[in-house]
Parts: C-alpha cells; structure tokens; sequence
C-alpha cells in the first residue's frame, strides 16, 4: 500500500519528462534515493535496488539527460507539495519558506563547479579558504510533532558555473531567480540571515507581493521623509529645501522596552 501511494505521488512529476523512457528512469532513481542506505551518488542506487552493473552508465546519461526539464521538475515538485503536504506551517494565511546558502568542501581536483571559496563565518574550526561547491537552497516550513521541518523545495550550484562572460548576476539575484522558478500561486513569507537583508532581495520580494523576514545589517541605514516646509509670509519656506532624514539603526535589544520601529518601505525604497 506504501509504494502504491508513492507512485501515485511520482507520476504528478511526469510532466517534467519529455519521453515515457525518460520517466521511467527518473522513477528508478528516486525509488533508489527512497531506500538507499548510505550517500555514494549513483553507486548507492544501483546497490540499494540491486541493479545490473550496466545500470550505473545508463543513470549517468540519465541524469545529464536533456529529456528532463529541470525548471519543470521544480515546479512540478512544488506543486505537488502544497497540494499534498498536510501540514504546511502558514502564518496569516501566507506559506514561510526558508533560504540560505551553504558551500561544501569537495576533493575532487577536476569536479566541475568547484571553485576556491571564502568561508565567511565566526567558527575558528572552519579554514578561512575552501575549495568545494557554493549553493543556495529554498525549504518550505511544516509542522512536525512540536517542531518545524524544513522541506526542501530547490537547491542550484550558483558559483562556479559560467555560462556566459556577460553574466554579470550576482548571489542575491539568482536567488530571487530560484525563488521564481518554483512558480507559487500564492504571496509568502522569505525567511533568510542577514545576507539576504539587501535591496535587491526586498525590490524582488515586494514586486511578486511577498514579504521579507530577516535581520538586519548593523551597518543599515534608514531613511524617513523629511518634515513639511514652515510656511512664510510669501508662501514660500525660507531657507535650504528638506531634505529626507537620515538614521543610523541601533542594535536591537531583546528587551521590548529598548527596541524601536522603522517604517520598512521609506527604507526598502532607497537600498
């Protein structure tokens, strides 16, 4: 009963292939990645479904396959998540889904997309420079027991892959890039570290009707309109004209009595 409800939930990613053939493989391969017991790339799939061994060529090819719409398979994937998925964490009606990027140290010499990264943390444990895989990853939030699962939705290799010198993109846009291609029917909230907490992200954000939830940058810098003209005998203010102010934000405290508001769109306006 357990595989029968599987397939049915697999064949909604049909639309992602072009060929029946193409299909069937990618059944092959997620029913491996279902009961694979250790992480070996397609040496784990071929040995958790007791394949032939001529079976690990066959996958390759698969996999670098162009029968396989990869922006179609993730959206297909969403799709089938909100329309499943029974626990979906909503606040004000509105899906959380969660972002960030990782890097992962990789050893291979001639990997491809791998590239020397520089590791931007408060960890003396990490090494200041690696050479590995730099990703950004979007997961939908769910409710889990009296927890939160964080499901994954998309996850792309962004540096490291140069398709074009003209490519002028950076990490925040292709985010707002993957963010797109998952093709939402509804508005969300984005929750992601103070990274994310840039202009680029919250124009992107507001212009597809969804909201940011982030920290902000110690070094951000907030803007409010300025104060309306006094009025002269001639009808015209007397001076230099206003101009906007300009407020450096405080560190918030966790006390609620030292915290303080900023109106959110003068300071999107002018990042």
């Amino acid at each position: 009963m357990l595989w029968n409800d599987w397939w049915l939930l697999v064949c909604d990613l049909r639309s992602a292939c072009a060929r029946t053939r193409t299909f069937l493989w990618m059944a092959l391969c997620l029913a491996g990645m279902t009961t694979r017991k250790e992480l070996l790339g397609v040496t784990s799939i071929v040995r958790a479904l007791g394949l032939h061994p001529s079976c690990y060529d066959r996958l390759l090819d698969f996999f670098h396959s162009s029968a396989l719409d990869l922006n179609k398979l993730t959206s297909a994937w969403c799709t089938l998540v909100f329309r499943f998925h029974p626990a979906i964490l909503r606040v004000n009606g509105m899906p959380v889904l969660a972002g960030d990027g990782i890097q992962v140290a990789k050893a291979g010499k001639k990997m491809p997309a791998v590239k020397k990264l520089h590791q931007e943390s408060d960890s003396n444990n990490k090494p200041e420079y690696i050479f590995g895989h730099s990703c950004q990853a979007i997961a939908v939030l769910t409710q889990a027991l009296a927890s939160v699962f964080a499901l994954p939705l998309a996850c792309r290799i962004h540096e490291g892959v140069v398709f074009s010198n003209r490519d002028q993109r950076t990490l925040l846009d292709k985010m707002i890039l993957l963010l797109d291609s998952l093709r939402l029917n509804e508005s969300c909230y984005f929750v992601a570290d103070a990274y994310y907490a840039s202009g680029k992200i919250v124009r992107g954000l507001l212009a597809k009707g969804n909201h940011l939830v982030t920290r902000v940058k110690s070094n951000s810098v907030a803007f409010f309109p300025p104060s309306p003209p006094l009025p002269t005998g001639h009808g015209v203010a007397a001076g230099r004209p206003s101009t906007e102010g300009r407020s450096r934000l405080p560190r918030c405290s966790t006390t609620p009595a030292n915290s303080r508001k900023r109106s959110a769109p003068s300071m999107a306006r002018k990042m």
